[in-house]
């Protein structure tokens, strides 16, 4: 429909000035006939050059004026164009998303992200059914979960470029504590995003959560990154280590070893083995008396 109506915008130029070149072509051949039917009528050479004066006057102003409605309408177009382009160019795009925590997958971040071009200003949050009405805290569970976090109940005045916030949301243990077993992937809200540009220029963003979606998934492992599995298998290693360090300095606690240690110990062996040995000879000499 739109390609339609661009085609006969273009085409009517071009009708309108053959229109314009071809009236005075018929006033003037409606003249020449006239003439030779109606004698009465005189029409010398110089009236007849009035007349396709006054004709080529008139085509040319009409001409002219479709021209500079034409140029006129491509101004018209070009500013709006640019004016798009620069709106284009400082355009916040504030998008919010949910993941699973990089702890365990019962944990899920919440993550708040300005994705466009331009500050966003006067962040605004709100929450909707799946009915269309609003939900509150007293029909929706989800509303509270969100309303912990003071940027969702506030707003933000301002996100910067590329700015990401995130935080922990919830974990599904305390949902199912609040809402019931049953009831845990039956949570459903839609999140409305609103927000302004550095012009004051609204935009509007909406998510739709729905746990029904997350119902089955899950993971190996138990951590969901694996730098994070990193990071705990080298604080193992530091509270292993931390004990060769002693309090308040830098010092290695060292235990050393030297060869009057090595004499000792042998010496001691030495006796423990005597001692043995006079055990067994004492059992012997007992066995043979009997």
């Amino acid at each position: 429909m739109n390609s339609d109506s661009k085609n006969e915008r273009t085409l009517l130029p071009f009708v309108v000035l053959i229109g314009v070149v071809a009236a005075p072509l018929i006033f003037i051949a409606g003249l020449i006939f006239g003439t030779e039917l109606n004698t009465a009528i005189v029409l010398t050479s110089d009236s007849l050059s009035s007349w396709v004066g006054a004709i080529a006057t008139v085509s040319i102003a009409v001409l002219t004026f479709i021209l500079a409605k034409e140029t006129w309408h491509l101004r018209i177009s070009q500013i709006a164009q640019l004016t798009e382009i620069r709106k284009e160019s400082m355009r916040p795009n504030v998008v919010v998303s949910l993941q699973p925590s990089m702890v365990s997958i019962t944990f899920w971040d919440v993550i708040i992200q300005n994705l466009g071009k331009g500050i966003a200003q006067n962040v605004k949050f709100s929450f909707k059914n799946t009915d269309g009405s609003n939900a509150t805290e007293q029909n929706n569970h989800l509303v509270k979960v969100f309303n912990k976090l003071s940027l969702f109940e506030n707003g933000c005045s301002s996100l910067g470029l590329g700015q990401t916030i995130k935080s922990f949301l919830l974990g599904f243990v305390d949902l199912e504590r609040n809402v019931g077993k049953d009831n845990v992937f039956n949570q459903k809200i839609r999140l409305e995003i609103y927000f302004e540009d550095a012009e004051g220029t609204p935009y509007k963003n909406s998510l739709d959560i729905d746990f029904s979606d997350i119902k089955g998934i899950s993971t190996l492992g138990g951590a969901t990154d694996p730098i994070y599995s990193v990071f705990k298998e080298i604080e193992k290693l530091r509270k292993v280590f931390e004990p060769v360090f002693k309090s308040g300095n830098k010092r290695l606690e060292i235990d050393s070893y030297d060869t009057g240690d090595r004499v000792i110990e042998r010496e001691q062996q030495l006796e423990i083995h005597k001692e043995l040995l006079a055990q067994i000879e004492k059992k012997r000499n007992s066995t043979v008396n009997k």
